[in-house]
Formats: structure tokens, sequence, C-alpha cells
């Protein structure tokens, strides 16, 4: 992710999470329209942290006074004596239903839910259900703010379930509900805002935890900027909606919902945008220490800045330190991988030189392990990549060995990769003259293992800038 993605899905997210438009729909039909395809769960997970700051800090003194008020009613053992103490039941009551549904739906809101189809079609329903509640409030007239009760509560409370479907909009739906019940628009907004805040932080929580291996790859930067954006625009979306909705309804929400769908219905029909996001490309990376990126963080090592650079999914990793050809077998046997793989990369060999390992074993077992990387490419030479091993004896961790005789055992070790590779039909990428530069910043903490900034320069040299 860039910087500009993030401050552009950032305000995006910020603007739309609380205003009644679908902040879904948005972050399906911006990305697209840019030709950025969809951004993933790791970046909703980021942005939706910033959002999620915004309503905890706009609305803090209501979450401690509820929080006090709470407590108050337990210890006098009267809950619904006083309002405030009422009004934390009634956010605990609105708060059950969308636990218990997130947790049974959970399979259909990461899978069919995440249709553009579905978003379009949540666009449109919920402009027309808010048209009619706008209509059945007026009609009917709205009730005091004093008069807000349980029924109300778990009712909003059901309302928002309907946001787990994207294209919904959780201030629309529960705002919706409220108007069914004859509840004014600025304090059904205020209540739906309070009675977020816990479904939306355990979610966002959930995603970050979840997501943190790849959010780790986007890089510190794009998510911090993010957040920032998200925060700031959020917090503004926050204001205006409960400004706005003192004096006036949701009509303009409406129109625009309308106007959005019947776009998105548009683009979708001409093929402009598509009705489900491509699958992510999977990647496989095997090998030792060098795959896993020893003591760089896990954005650094090469996989990582491969598959962000490719613009592909989170890399599965196979590989460990200090493993050679045998145990990286035997370790793939235990992990099981299932194929196929739209790219593979094999990396290994550098620690059956170190043990004195004979060459021809070497060639015997590295062919083994290229005809499995093969098998998990689905048959296709094309995306498999063999790694050249780089030169450790360059470093200072090999300042009392003879450096000359480590750089004639890799090249041969590297020669027999490079042949068998061309065999295969599979790509050799040759990063072994960079490993062997005089520059110490290539060199990470450890004084043995490459840099995130030499894991960089391998990227470069597989063709990625």
């Amino acid at each position: 992710m860039t910087i500009i993605q993030a401050i552009i899905l950032g305000l995006v997210q910020g603007l739309t999470e609380f205003i009644p438009i679908s902040s879904t729909g948005h972050l399906k039909l911006v990305p697209e329209l840019l030709g950025w395809g969809d951004p993933g769960a790791a970046v909703s997970a980021v942005i939706q942290f910033g959002t999620i700051l915004a309503v905890i800090l706009y609305f803090f003194r209501d979450i401690v006074r509820l929080t006090i008020g709470f407590f108050r009613g337990l210890a006098s053992r009267q809950p619904f004596a006083h309002r405030d103490s009422a009004e934390a039941w009634y956010v605990i009551f609105a708060t059950i239903p969308i636990v218990v549904l997130g947790v049974l739906l959970k399979h259909l809101i990461e899978g069919v839910f995440r249709s553009t189809w579905v978003v379009t079609i949540q666009l449109i329903s919920i402009a027309v259900l808010l048209q009619i509640a706008e209509g059945f409030a007026h009609r009917r007239g709205f009730r005091p703010r004093e008069e807000f009760n349980a029924k109300d509560a778990w009712l909003m409370g059901f309302g928002q379930c309907i946001a787990l479907i994207p294209g919904s909009s959780r201030s629309g739906s529960t705002i919706m509900t409220a108007l069914f019940r004859r509840v004014p628009h600025d304090y059904a907004a205020r209540f739906s805002f309070v009675m977020s805040i816990p479904a939306i932080t355990a979610a966002g929580l959930y995603e970050l935890i979840s997501e943190r291996e790849q959010l780790a790859a986007i890089g510190t930067t794009p998510i911090m900027v993010a957040i920032v954006v998200a925060f700031i625009s959020g917090w503004a979306s926050i204001w205006f909606l409960l400004h706005y909705l003192r004096t006036h309804t949701t009509h303009v929400f409406i129109y625009y919902r309308y106007a959005l769908g019947a776009i998105m219905a548009a683009l979708l029909m001409a093929g402009y945008v598509q009705a489900k996001p491509a699958p992510k490309a999977r990647y496989l990376a095997l090998g030792d220490s060098y795959t896993i990126g020893e003591s760089v963080a896990p954005a650094e090592r090469f996989p990582n800045q491969l598959a962000k650079k490719l613009g592909i999914g989170e890399p599965q990793i196979i590989a460990k330190t200090g493993w050679t050809t045998d145990e990286l077998d035997a370790a793939i046997d235990a992990a099981n991988p299932k194929g196929p793989f739209d790219l593979v990369t094999l990396l290994i060999g550098v620690n059956n030189q170190y043990r004195g390992r004979d060459a021809k074993e070497y060639r015997t077992q590295f062919v083994a392990l290229l005809r499995r990387a093969l098998r998990f490419a689905g048959g296709d030479p094309k995306k498999v990549i063999v790694v050249s091993i780089p030169d450790w004896g360059v470093t200072p961790f090999a300042a009392n060995r003879d450096r000359a005789k480590i750089a004639r055992e890799i090249d041969l070790f590297n020669a027999i990769n490079r042949e068998e590779a061309a065999r295969a039909g599979a790509r050799y990428v040759d990063i072994t003259p960079i490993s062997r530069r005089e520059d110490p910043s290539l060199v990470a903490g450890d004084g043995l293992h490459p840099s995130g900034k030499q894991y960089g320069e391998w990227v470069k040299a597989f063709g990625v800038r």
C-alpha cells in the first residue's frame, strides 16, 4: 500500500463509516475505479482502527458516564432506576444480537456476502427501507427522547445486524430501525454510534490480530497514515451527521444511495467492476534462515517484500534456520501444503555447505526438492524460481574462517542450482553477487544474515521494482 493509497482509503473509510451511505460500498468502488483491486482484509483492519479511535474518543464522556451509571445501578440493585444506568443496559441489549449472529454467519460474511452485487442490492434496499421509515415516522409523529426504552434498543441491535451484509451501512440500518420506532433522528444517530462501539471495537481488534502478518508486510508508514486520516475524517463525519440530523432528515443520503447503487449496477453489467474480487495469487516460499529472514522484521523478509511488490497474497513460508535439503524435505511432508500455487521460490543449501555435506548428495536432494516445487506449481516451471545461495563468508560472522574456501563451495552449490533449474525449465535468480558487496548496511544486526535492505535488493534482482 502506497502513501497515496493509504490517504485515499483512509479518507473514504472515515467519511463513509458513520454516514448512512455504506463504507463497504465505497471501499469496493473507489479502489476498483482506480485500478487497485480489492484492498483486502488487512487494509480494512488498518483503516477501521482509525474510525474506532474516532468514535471512542468522540463519545469518551458518554462512555465514562454510562460506565459509572452501570456500576451505580448494580450497586443500588436498581439497574433501570436512573437514565445513565438504563442506557448502559440498552447498549448491552443492542450488542447481543450482532455478537450472536456475527459468529453464526461468519462464513457467509467472509464469503457470499462479499459479492459486489450483494453490496449494490443492499445500497438500494436500505435506501428504500429508510425512505419508508422516514414516511412512517413523519406520519405517526416522533416520540420524546425520554421514552427510549429496552425494546427500542433490542430492535436497533437487530438493525445493526443488517450491517453484517456489506453495503447496508451500520448507521443506515440502525437509524432506519429507530425511525420505525419513531425515535428522533439526532437521538437515533447518537445512540447508534454509542451502541456500535463494543461491536466495531471487537471486530476491529479481531481483524488486527488475525491479519497481523499481512499488516507487517504493508509497512509502518502507510499503516500510520491510514489510521490518522481515517481518524480525522471519521471524527469529522460523526460531528457532521449529529449536527445535520438535528434539523434534517436522511433523504439526502437516501438519494445518494440510489445514485451510487445505480452506478455500481451499471459498472457491474458493463464489466468495469468485478462481481467477486479476484482471488489473491498464492505464493509458497521454501528454504531456511534466508527465507524466514533471520534477524529482520517479518515485513522485511524477502518473500514478504516480493509478495508486496507483486501485489499478491501473503506467502506461505516453510523454512527454518539451520535446515539442510533433507530437513526441508521432511518439513514439507509435515506441513503438507495444498497447491497449486501461483509462485514457488526455493532457496536452500547454505547449511549443506556449512556442515561440509557432499555436493553429489546435495544435487540429488536438491533435484527432489525442485520436483516437489514444480508439483506445487501445478507442473508449470514458469511459476518456480530457484534463488541462489548468498555468500555468508563475507560477513563479520566469518571473520576467522577461510572465506575463499566458503566462496568456492557456495559457487559449486550454486552451479548445481543453476544447472538443475535450467534443466527443469525453472527461473534462476542469482543474488549471490549482492551478498558479496562490501556494504555493512546489507548485513543484519546479528552479523551473519542479510538485512532488510539486502532483501530489497534481492527483490529488484527478481525484476520487480
